[in-house]
């Protein structure tokens, strides 16, 4: 329902590109949202290189976070042709996990432009989460809290059947006195059964993401309180071997300082 005009959302086509808007966000502002993303510069842009270009940006009280996803070929918009543009699945994911009662930035919007039926440039506008930290930021003021508060968010996914794709501390935001953990980088969410090496990979992803400065005693605790609610066939020992091993071979931030398991080598 999500992915047509209803109670919650309206069509709406600015040029080019067509869509989906949540009607809390009225099309005039949607406009103004673009065209100061097209001139972000500074601090509000968040990134800009060859596959996307990210701003945060604001009109009047309505404050987004836009990110435009580029053409990248024709292989590419032809399997964009089957399962949507990165823009319109960040979007689907966007309501999918609310849906599940599961926290993320707010989908505003999504727009396509298209040729010859084939889905090119894509832009989703999600609510803006700042001031909330992201995982790194916390984690540097709060280890201890931060990484218990990732490791409840890992397991809400999995058991809920959420593969985020890309589950590292700094596509998260932890919100409020709580320190919920909203989820941003929605485009490469699916939805189904997560099998043991996707968790596998996502607590690995979580783990390398985070910076030495997070004691290794923290990272146990949250591990062994997942592993407690959701174990592993392969038993608690040999899965957390396998996330050390996939930390350390993605040569993020952890070095595997304090790590026993680390310093000894995954097969110690």
């Amino acid at each position: 329902r999500a992915l047509r005009a209803g109670r919650l959302a309206a069509d709406v086509r600015l040029g080019v590109l067509r869509g989906l808007r949540a009607r809390a966000l009225p099309e005039p502002a949607l406009a103004a949202l673009l065209r100061a993303h097209a001139h972000a510069a500074g601090t509000a842009l968040l990134k800009d290189d060859e596959r996307a270009r990210v701003s945060a940006v604001a009109d009047g009280p309505h404050r987004a976070v836009v990110k435009e996803f580029r053409p990248r070929g024709l292989a590419r918009a032809l399997a964009d042709r089957v399962r949507g543009s990165a823009a319109r699945r960040a979007w689907r994911a966007g309501h999918g996990l609310r849906a599940r009662g599961l926290a993320a930035a707010a989908p505003l919007a999504y727009l396509e432009e298209t040729r010859f039926g084939l889905p090119l440039r894509s832009v989703v506008v999600l609510a803006d989460l700042a001031p909330a930290p992201d995982g790194l930021a916390a984690a540097l003021a709060a280890p201890e809290a931060t990484v218990a508060a990732l490791a409840r968010l890992a397991l809400g996914l999995h058991r809920r059947g959420v593969d985020h794709g890309d589950l590292k501390c700094t596509n998260v935001h932890l919100v409020g006195p709580d320190r919920e953990p909203h989820l941003v980088d929605l485009e490469g969410v699916r939805f189904r059964r997560v099998p043991e090496r996707a968790r596998l990979e996502a607590l690995a992803q979580l783990n390398a993401s985070l910076p030495d400065s997070v004691p290794a005693p923290a990272r146990r605790r949250a591990f062994a309180r997942y592993a407690a609610r959701l174990p592993f066939a392969r038993g608690r020992d040999a899965a957390l071997r396998e996330v050390v091993a996939r930390s350390l071979a993605r040569r993020h931030r952890w070095s595997g300082a304090g790590c026993a398991l680390a310093e000894r080598g995954a097969e110690g």
